[in-house]
């Protein structure tokens, strides 16, 4: 009878990564020993075995924020997508406030998939100059600059105002996703305003398309949100059933 080939098991270096970048965003970088990683890794704790693959703990910090920076790439391609592409295509047929709720989750599931950095951002790399240096670098304003030129494209084409401060909208988008993140993520998972993502994402989305294009009406193309006739929340488009990031509904 033939055996089913077993599948190759995830490389140490790849645990110890994993493992460690979970444990300094949960315990903090500070409080997690190197014994601790070993055990996660399902390593003899205290064997010195982390050392054949890092030269120390802070040598693990900085590749795990070199990785997680770079698994932002979907999202910085979304932002700065050219019109031949598939993915760009699909998007610009959107209606306005659908393109806008789109990106604002998109930016979301980047938010969650980067949790672990979220956390070691806030707490320890105030101590790490050059961790700080680099995330704010290529993560934050790589990602800004982009939501930048996206937004003043978005006018452009709906025949709004280019004069706008378009850095400017782009930091209050990124900062309003940002905190209700946050937030959401201190409270365990729920916003302590009790108000969905679906209604938090489509009432930004509304706000900025009146910035963005003034003489388009909220919600145009999709049914109003708020609640349906049961009570329900509503929030049609991409927010309704949200994305995985980079892709499109």
């Amino acid at each position: 009878m033939p055996t089913t080939p077993a599948r190759d098991p995830v490389p140490t270096r790849t645990r110890l990564l994993a493992e460690a970048l979970r444990l300094f965003g949960e315990r903090g970088y500070a409080a997690t020993t190197i014994a601790a990683i070993e055990e996660a890794a399902g390593l003899s704790p205290g064997s010195g075995a982390l050392y054949k693959h890092f030269r120390s703990k802070a040598d693990i910090l900085a590749e795990g924020i070199t990785q997680l920076i770079g698994e932002g790439a979907p999202l910085r391609a979304l932002l700065g997508g050219t019109a031949g592409t598939p993915e760009a295509a699909a998007l610009d047929r959107l209606p306005l406030t659908d393109r806008l709720a789109f990106v604002a989750v998109a930016g979301l599931r980047r938010l969650e998939q980067e949790r672990d950095f979220n956390r070691i951002l806030l707490r320890d790399l105030k101590d790490c100059p050059e961790l700080l240096d680099r995330a704010g670098n290529d993560e934050i304003r790589d990602n800004h600059r982009g939501l930048t030129r996206w937004l003043a494209a978005q006018a452009e084409a709906a025949g709004g105002d280019l004069d706008r401060d378009w850095e400017a909208l782009a930091a209050v988008t990124m900062n309003a996703t940002a905190h209700y993140w946050l937030l959401r993520d201190v409270f365990g998972g729920e916003h302590p305003t009790g108000v969905s993502e679906e209604r938090y994402v489509r009432a930004l989305a509304d706000l900025v398309a009146a910035l963005v294009a003034p003489n388009t009406p909220a919600g145009e193309g999709s049914d109003a949100p708020g609640q349906d006739p049961e009570g329900r929340d509503r929030a049609p488009g991409p927010a309704q059933n949200p994305p995985r990031q980079g892709q499109l509904p």
